[in-house]
């Protein structure tokens, strides 16, 4: 009789897909199964729990068969629970590039840990499909810490969500990404500023700024209302425009003025932005504000909106929270608070009103044309819609320069 130990495996089925083997150097050795499925990556490795070799076989062909209809219904031979894979895909984070905007995946790994990871946590990350994630959505709308989230922040997560799956499939987890169908966001009109208020606004920044000598805040909110202005003067978002360095203004001398150009990269791509002839002053303001507190010219590499030492500005939303109550306007409405992103939105509105392209438009905003109906469909008018379908058209350009500009 000639035993057979793990140098010299039984291939059961004779297509090298189920073998048997015992390991050597035990006293009672039981077969091991190794299974390897059409269109699954890696093998199965099981214990038989049995020295007989018929009995052996049938655990393993009835396994085999077993693994087969998983696989083919979308599973994996080496799957594990969401909580596992969550592990190793937060620990990945750490050795993988930047996200696409140069940022951290911090933000992403804990939104997912904060609700996701509740509810799949001990689910096979193979069996979660569809089905599993319509009964998720439905179980976040009635679980969340402060409020009950909308469609958009369920979007949201479902983008977080994306890479987990794809970091799953990239180690053989699971053979195809599931469908993360979120509920339909519904359009809704965005809070802004109407025209009457943003003249107010304009009209009573000046005070609010003076006010700040006597809080020490002076500077902050002189800085945070250039902010304000470039925002509405150029539709950038708020990440595009934090980022923004020296380096990447300059300006162009047209037939009707000359303004400035900033290079920009947000979440659709690289694209320019041309800022109003307006905002080369508020640009000016914050240049020569940083040449009397270096007492040279900023370094290029340096961003636009910073503190005394150099630091960038992350956040200037309560500056524009107390700019709104010292003018008397509300923050709320229409049921929704206005924040930083409402002036992107008030470049929108104002552009759409004065009957730019929407297609021009579309590109300076780094959006589509589909976004804008959906978002300012209520500003679009016949005028507007009979140039969808025009080409972008450029003034004419006789010189550019970097900025800063003498």
């Amino acid at each position: 009789m000639v035993r057979r130990f793990e140098s010299d495996p039984i291939d059961v089925r004779g297509d090298g897909r189920v073998m048997l083997y015992k390991r050597d150097g035990l006293k009672k050795p039981k077969y091991q199964a190794r299974i390897r499925v059409p269109g699954s990556a890696g093998y199965k490795r099981i214990s038989t729990r049995t020295g007989d070799l018929l009995e052996a076989e049938r655990f393993a062909l009835n396994l085999y068969d077993e693994l087969a209809l998983h696989v083919k219904a979308g599973g994996s031979l080496n799957t594990k629970t969401f909580s596992q894979v969550f592990d190793e895909w937060e620990k990945a984070q750490h050795t993988i590039r930047p996200t696409k905007l140069g940022g951290k995946w911090d933000a992403t790994v804990e939104r997912v840990r904060s609700y996701a990871l509740k509810y799949f946590g001990s689910m096979k990350i193979d069996k979660i499909s569809s089905k599993e994630f319509s009964e998720y959505w439905l179980w976040r709308k009635t679980n969340f810490n402060r409020k009950s989230p909308s469609n958009g922040t369920l979007k949201r997560e479902k983008t977080c969500l994306v890479p987990l799956f794809k970091f799953a499939k990239s180690k053989g987890y699971i053979s195809d990404l599931p469908d993360f169908s979120t509920p339909a966001v519904k359009p809704e009109r965005r809070p802004t500023f109407t025209p009457k208020e943003w003249k107010r606004i304009t009209r009573m920044a000046r005070e609010w700024i003076k006010d700040g000598h006597t809080k020490g805040s002076w500077r902050d909110r002189f800085v945070a209302w250039q902010y304000f202005l470039i925002l509405a003067n150029s539709g950038l978002r708020v990440g595009e425009a934090r980022r923004l360095k020296w380096s990447d203004l300059r300006t162009v001398s047209t037939e009707d003025g000359t303004r400035i150009i900033a290079e920009v990269y947000g979440k659709t791509g690289h694209r320019e932005v041309v800022f109003q002839t307006g905002a080369n002053e508020y640009v000016k303001r914050l240049y020569d504000l940083r040449l009397s507190e270096l007492g040279e010219a900023p370094k290029l590499s340096e961003h636009l909106f910073v503190h005394p030492n150099g630091d960038v500005i992350k956040s200037m939303k309560r500056a524009l929270v107390s700019l709104l109550e010292f003018v008397g306007i509300p923050v709320e409405r229409h049921g929704k608070n206005r924040t930083i992103y409402s002036l992107r939105h008030f470049y929108a509105t104002q552009r759409l009103s004065n009957e730019v392209s929407p297609f021009i438009l579309a590109k300076q905003m780094g959006t589509s044309v589909e976004m804008l109906e959906k978002h300012y469909g209520h500003i679009v008018t016949s005028t507007l819609a009979a140039t969808l379908t025009k080409g972008p058209q450029r003034a004419t350009i006789s010189s550019e320069t970097k900025y800063p500009f003498e």
